[in-house]
């Protein structure tokens, strides 16, 4: 190896592979990133569960295999409610079993950034010479029943990267001991991948989802789970096609990724459509290749999350699309999104003027392509992979 290079970990939670096979937002950005990080100074490492897949030229990815006692305490969880406690105690085992092993390889290196999951760190003996990163993607740090946990994990980490000024903030609420320890650097998309593709989006599209010129269609991306309003949305939906019934819904996502079983919820929104099941398009999981497709063939991309979203990429990748994007005024959401200038936004949990919302868009085709314009502007000069990988080489390398 190279004497210059600096040894590189990077970590994902304990549920998802890099390269992203089955999808997930942290495990996609990881896999952006290291593609774009300089191989002549980083010595690149992945640690992951195994993708069973080539992964990127000159990165070393490590698999931590699933135990068969791990596999059962994750579909103990995936059966269960987020509020019965054996989901927890299911969460607890899968992190403890997957970070025990984790914490083997990771002395050797110089610099260890951790994605998403504080927990990781509590396992990890820290060489003196090491640099530990932590970086968040969401605002696990303010849970209540893990705070003092997390406390101890921030007092071993030398920086702490968050996606959004929201994480931060609320992070430094309750750490303000560590305030110093927290950046904001937000996230990224390639325009260049998601952008309008006109007629060669209902041409990739055969076989995925049919798009009929004559409709219009509104789009959800992300997973099927309460807390992203989901059945807000349909009611919501349910409301616009009583008014504009040439209207379509089309939602794109599983409980968790790829392969997932399908849940409670995910049942009772089958239920919840059926009055205009004949309008709404359940497709699954799709993969970021048709993604990029679905963004530009659809009229509006909405985001209706009902819990504090931090920074989702479905938000970026809408934008970067050149699709008017609707969203709920949550979480980190407002930092991207100017209301009625790069998009729309409305009050989380709130059907009626969701409903609202969507018509009015639907209907005025001028503001409509104005917002697209400028929002694809936005993410064209602002939100860039050059420029988060800049930002967060000079964290790491601080």
């Amino acid at each position: 190896m190279n004497l210059q290079k600096k040894s590189l970990a990077i970590i994902v939670p304990e549920l998802l592979p890099v390269p992203p096979v089955k999808g997930g937002a942290v495990e996609h950005w990881v896999h952006e990133v290291s593609a774009r990080l300089d191989q002549t100074k980083y010595a690149i490492t992945i640690i992951s569960r195994p993708a069973d897949a080539a992964g990127l030229a000159g990165i070393q990815y490590i698999g931590i295999p699933w135990t068969p006692l791990e596999n059962a305490f994750h579909a103990l969880k995936a059966r269960v409610s987020w509020r019965n406690p054996l989901r927890y105690v299911a969460k607890i085992q899968n992190v403890a079993a997957y970070a025990w092993r984790v914490a083997k390889y990771t002395q050797s290196f110089d610099i260890v950034v951790v994605h998403n999951e504080p927990n990781l760190l509590l396992f990890m003996q820290k060489r003196a010479s090491q640099k530990l990163v932590l970086h968040m993607h969401n605002e696990h740090l303010t849970h209540a029943a893990f705070r003092w946990l997390y406390r101890k994990a921030l007092a071993k980490v030398d920086q702490v990267i968050c996606v959004s000024e929201y994480i931060k903030s609320t992070a430094v609420a309750h750490f303000p001991e560590y305030a110093d320890k927290f950046t904001v650097v937000f996230n990224a998309t390639d325009p260049e991948i998601f952008k309008p593709y006109g007629e060669q989006a209902l041409t990739a599209l055969e076989g995925v989802v049919q798009i009929e010129k004559e409709n219009s269609y509104l789009l959800y991306v992300g997973r099927l789970n309460a807390e992203k309003g989901v059945h807000v949305l349909i009611e919501a939906f349910a409301k616009v096609h009583a008014q504009m019934p040439n209207t379509r819904l089309i939602i794109a996502g599983s409980s968790f990724f790829e392969g997932a079983i399908k849940t409670e919820y995910e049942q009772s929104l089958v239920k919840l459509a059926q009055a205009v099941s004949h309008a709404i398009i359940f497709t699954g999981f799709i993969p970021h290749e048709k993604l990029k497709y679905l963004y530009s063939a659809v009229n509006v991309v909405v985001v209706p999350s009902v819990w504090q979203d931090p920074c989702p990429l479905v938000v970026l990748e809408a934008m970067a699309s050149g699709t008017c994007l609707v969203a709920t005024r949550v979480g980190g959401v407002p930092e991207v999104v100017e209301h009625d200038v790069t998009g729309v936004l409305v009050p989380a949990g709130n059907a009626n003027s969701l409903a609202d919302a969507l018509v009015s868009t639907l209907s005025d085709h001028e503001k409509r392509a104005r917002l697209e314009g400028l929002a694809r502007e936005k993410i064209v000069c602002g939100y860039s992979w050059a420029r988060l990988v800049s930002e967060t080489e000079k964290i790491i390398n601080l």
